[in-house]
């Protein structure tokens, strides 16, 4: 295989994943699933009270690709808990916002830990 063609062929794989991840969208999460999630500082429970669902965002391999920004705190958590919910999880541990600056200016990333209680 000459040059030329290995780099049409790299191009044309690169166009291909590219052009996946383009029609990806973050799954529909039904709104006020998470009605029954509770949100818990990291120091009111130990390891042994708990499991990890979900990382929420981070174990899906679409966030190497889009990780969804939110306007405010609250709407942050309000979409960690629907998700959370979503996966069955109880309670919700580990979550944050954090300013999007380089990534989404002006919007915040959250991130969070969707648990269900032993």
């Amino acid at each position: 295989m000459s040059i030329s063609h290995l780099k049409i062929a790299v191009a044309l794989v690169a166009c291909t994943g590219l052009s996946a991840c383009a029609f990806w969208k973050q799954p529909e999460v039904p709104q006020g699933a998470g009605s029954g999630v509770a949100l818990y500082n990291s120091n009111q429970l130990t390891p042994a009270q708990y499991q990890v669902v979900e990382h929420i965002w981070i174990d899906d391999w679409h966030s190497n690709v889009r990780i969804p920004t939110f306007a405010s705190v609250d709407e942050g958590i309000a979409a960690l808990k629907d998700r959370a919910g979503a996966a069955g999880a109880t309670g919700l541990i580990h979550a944050m916002c954090l300013d999007g600056t380089g990534y989404a200016a002006g919007r915040l990333l959250c991130y969070g830990d969707a648990i269900h209680l032993n």
